[in-house]
């Protein structure tokens, strides 16, 4: 008798992030017993992540635990994990809408979701922060499809594209638009603005940063007074957000924006955050696009675009663009929750591994 257990997983990578998906029948449902399991999978806490699935990094240590919905109008439950590499901890609190886009053909795959010709579309609750998510499939001769010809900035290759379209994605984690009841926060003399649309975040200018905003990840992560920086703005907008000390968190995220230099319509460098992404968050583009049509924001200043009713917006991140078409009321004359009606984002996911995962077999003993 072996002293390791089996759980069955499929490793994906979705959009430019990379983790392990669940059943969640195959898993505990208590918290204390879950985030053992997922540690161990993951091979936390190590830089290295070597006795496990991680790689060693947060964009490759996420774990998606999936399972039929009980509600009414909701197909698919995503339960989101993001498991820290080198401390023994899992958070939560976000949700991660990259992985998200591994949801639809993991729940096809796994028979959750009967597949449609064409095109399968899936309505799909974030668990997490209770957002709803549009998903279309491409579900040619109703089979998953994975390679096609739209590309990802930060993936290497081609493949089919995934449609994301977030609604009800305002104040999901402290319902409100705009969780500091201002446009613009001074903290620490720097001006900030604190938006929740799918992800709440602190986004400030590059250059009040001593940064120009189109350094690449490994530059900005190696800079250490910058991150420094970065974090005691981000736990003190955290306080005024009313989200309380979040230390070891990684909620608010946070973002320096600039102008952009290659035809988008602004610039992000996202800390996730105590790393600057190497691409883009999907959910962190949701707020930022969104925040260039909110006027007032620092976004909005930056960008000076005008909403329209529905307008595309172009991120420009360290490795290339994330496109986002957001959706605005156009009866609404002030700014409120509900004058973000939706954002949609495509992505692309591909399956690497199917099979079983090993942990420890006395894994529950305390």
């Amino acid at each position: 008798m072996s002293d390791q257990r089996s759980i069955p997983t499929v490793y994906m990578r979705g959009g430019t992030s990379k983790g392990l998906l669940f059943n969640k029948k195959d898993l505990p449902n208590d918290k204390r017993k879950l985030t053992k399991y997922l540690l161990a999978a993951m091979g936390s806490p190590d830089t290295r992540q070597i006795n496990g699935m991680g790689g060693g990094t947060s964009v490759t240590s996420k774990v998606c635990i999936v399972s039929k919905s009980h509600e009414i109008g909701i197909d698919i439950d995503y339960f989101f994990a993001q498991v820290v590499v080198d401390q023994a901890i899992v958070d939560y609190g976000p949700t991660c809408g990259n992985m998200l886009s591994a949801v639809g053909p993991y729940s096809i795959e796994q028979g959750l979701i009967d597949a449609k010709t064409d095109n399968t579309k899936i309505i799909i609750r974030a668990v997490n922060t209770g957002s709803i998510i549009e998903a279309t499939i491409p579900t040619p001769n109703k089979k998953t499809i994975y390679f096609g010809n739209y590309k990802i900035a930060g993936v290497p290759g081609e493949g089919a594209a995934i449609l994301l379209k977030f609604k009800n994605l305002v104040g999901g984690v402290t319902g409100k638009l705009l969780p500091a009841d201002k446009m613009i926060l001074i903290v620490d003399d720097i001006e900030v603005t604190c938006l929740d649309v799918s992800m709440p975040i602190v986004m400030a200018k590059a250059t009040d940063f001593g940064i120009e905003g189109n350094e690449t990840s490994l530059e900005l992560n190696s800079n250490e007074n910058l991150l420094k920086k970065i974090e005691k703005i981000r736990l003190s907008a955290a306080l005024k957000m009313g989200m309380g000390d979040v230390s070891g968190k990684v909620l608010p995220k946070f973002a320096l924006l600039s102008k952009p230099l290659n035809g988008g319509s602004i610039a992000s460098r996202y800390f996730t955050p105590n790393t600057c992404h190497e691409t883009h968050a999907a959910t962190g583009t949701n707020c930022i696009a969104a925040a260039c049509l909110i006027p007032g924001t620092i976004a909005s200043k930056i960008s000076n675009i005008k909403a329209s009713g529905e307008d595309t917006i172009l991120v420009e991140h360290p490795l290339g663009t994330i496109h986002c078409v957001v959706e605005t009321s156009k009866t609404k004359k002030t700014i409120s929750n509900d004058f973000i009606k939706s954002c949609g984002v495509y992505r692309t996911a591909r399956k690497i591994m199917d099979g079983k995962i090993y942990i420890p077999e006395n894994i529950d003993d305390d």
